[in-house]
């Protein structure tokens, strides 16, 4: 991995810098001219040229970057009223609220509206409630009448039935042998008589006129008997049949109509329930409405609930469709404000991927604060597990991962979205082989350094560690006390093609190469931040 970063110079007065112009101008005038010659495969004769002697050193690894400052706590107030709204009343940004007070004003001149609609269709289904529940009590009632005529009605057909068989039919065939048996003996009587008239008639102690009424009489009991014979045959094979047939079906019928008013009544109690039901769903549907109105024109006035600092949710946020503004149309669930509590504040920073490995929760940072403020102490809570893609329409390799860290303490007077400079703590190396940046030279999958041995320069192919932004670690290939010379711009691949070194080309797809690009964009990035001004 190849850095490239500028050395951070000391800025001179401006009268010792007008001098220092000329001779800085001669200097790359002599270096330029100053053709270096081949002295052979082992190194090149180069004029005196600024050296680094390679030296143990402690290196402390950091990232800085750039970030801003945001609130650990932040309570998020939404609009919820429905549909579109419009803004009448609003607080200023930037004020500071407490519990309870008003943020906000959205009109409600609809819901009021609404409002007395529903509250005049409550009423209406109460009182349809109310009669649907009078019908159904009614209508319990009546099946209670139902049944009990209807059961009163079997009972009865019962009692007729039972007391046609046991009593009235056997009372009635009875009465009808009695009736022919008395005419069997009346007639027998009168036989016995007409005998008797007619020996007396014989002796003449009776007229012809005895005998002829007594001969009548008989034909009148004979008549008598035949009558009653018929009578308890009539009786017997037929109107003992229907007389049962009769009372059996109209048992038969009471039973039938007991169970045909069981389900009438089953059925138009079900219907009468079910009026009930449907009444009561409607009133509590309209009653649910009737409460979300309210709640909606309660929401109308949107209050502060805790103690902050304003800010609205279009401030700063450039996928906001509209800002937050008097006369404004704002919808549900739209993002209104935003309370951050200023007594516990965050930076913010976007770590580079190629760094971002080199990053974990629990490091520790200082931040730079604004306002003259000193710098805090703070501590890595939180990396994001994606990368940031705001900037991915400007530069679409660039990849970003947001890292929070938390103040140990915050100072008075912070206010989010203040800029922030970060400087995160990797790692710290003792009695380490570093170089300057400017030492190193890249080049294919190679990289070197030159030695300077008086007059000539020999390239050395060094294994490199971590990096500031000023040194870099060399694992393999140098030494203490090597004299290794401060490239100028373009010098390193020079002294490779004099010195008849190819280094080791890498493949464009491989992982190595992706590596070394984005390395050398990130070093490049770097570079110009940490650039003196001139």
């Amino acid at each position: 991995m190849t850095q490239v970063v500028v050395p951070n110079y000391a800025i001179k007065p401006r009268s010792k810098l007008l001098w220092a112009i000329p001779a800085g101008l001669l200097l790359i005038a002599i270096a330029y001219f100053a053709v270096p010659r081949l002295l052979g495969r082992g190194g090149t004769e180069i004029a005196a040229l600024p050296t680094y002697t390679v030296k143990p050193m402690n290196m402390d690894i950091r990232v800085i970057k750039d970030g801003e400052l945001q609130a650990v706590n932040n309570i998020d107030i939404q609009c919820a009223v429905e549909g579109l709204s419009t803004i009448q009343e609003l607080v200023k940004e930037g004020s500071s609220v407490k519990k309870g007070d008003v943020l906000a004003v959205i009109d409600s001149s609809s819901l009021k509206l609404k409002i007395e609609d529903t509250s005049l269709e409550v009423e209406k289904s109460t009182a349809e409630l109310t009669t649907a529940r009078e019908m159904r009590d009614i209508q319990l009632s009546q099946n209670s009448a139902n049944i009990e005529a209807a059961d009163v009605a079997l009972q009865l057909a019962r009692l007729d039935l039972q007391q046609y068989v046991e009593g009235s039919y056997p009372q009635q065939l009875k009465s009808a042998k009695t009736d022919v048996e008395m005419g069997d003996t009346t007639l027998k009587n009168k036989l016995e008589e007409l005998d008797q008239t007619k020996r007396l008639f014989g002796k003449g102690f009776v007229n012809s006129a005895d005998v002829k009424k007594s001969e009548l009489e008989v034909i009148i009991a004979r008549n008598a008997l035949d009558k009653a014979q018929t009578a308890l045959a009539v009786l017997s094979k037929y109107t003992h049949e229907m007389d049962q047939a009769s009372k059996k079906n109209a048992l038969a019928q009471a039973e039938q109509k007991l169970v045909r008013t069981k389900r009438e009544n089953a059925s138009n109690l079900a219907q009468k329930e079910a009026d009930v039901k449907a009444k009561d769903q409607a009133l509590t549907l309209l009653k649910r409405r009737f409460d979300r109105y309210q709640d909606q024109l309660v929401a109308c006035v949107i209050k502060a609930p805790a103690e902050g600092l304003v800010v609205y949710a279009s401030s700063g946020d450039r996928n906001a469709e509209k800002p937050i503004q008097e006369g404004g149309t704002v919808r549900e669930r739209q993002l209104l404000f935003r309370l951050p509590d200023t007594t516990s504040m965050k930076a913010v920073v976007r770590v580079q991927e190629a760094q971002i490995g080199r990053v974990t929760e629990g490091m520790r940072a200082i931040v730079r604060l604004p306002l003259g403020l000193p710098p805090a102490q703070s501590t890595i809570t939180k990396i994001s597990v994606l990368a940031d893609n705001a900037q991915r329409w400007w530069n679409p390799d660039l990849k970003e991962y947001p890292v929070e860290l938390a103040l140990d303490s915050t100072p008075s007077g912070l206010k989010p979205g203040m800029n922030a400079l970060t400087e995160i703590f990797i790692d710290q190396l003792r009695d380490v082989i570093a170089v300057p940046l400017t030492t190193v030279y890249a080049a294919g999958a190679d990289t070197f350094v030159f030695e300077q041995v008086g007059e000539h320069v020999h390239p050395i192919k060094v294994k490199l560690g971590q990096n500031t932004d000023t040194h870099v670690q060399v694992t393999e290939g140098v030494s203490t006390g090597q004299p290794l010379l401060v490239l100028q711009s373009g010098q390193g691949r020079e002294l490779l093609e004099k010195a008849g070194i190819k280094p080791t080309p890498v493949r464009a797809d491989s992982p190595d190469a992706k590596g070394k690009r984005k390395d050398r964009k990130d070093a490049a990035g770097e570079a110009k931040r940490t650039a003196p001004a001139t």
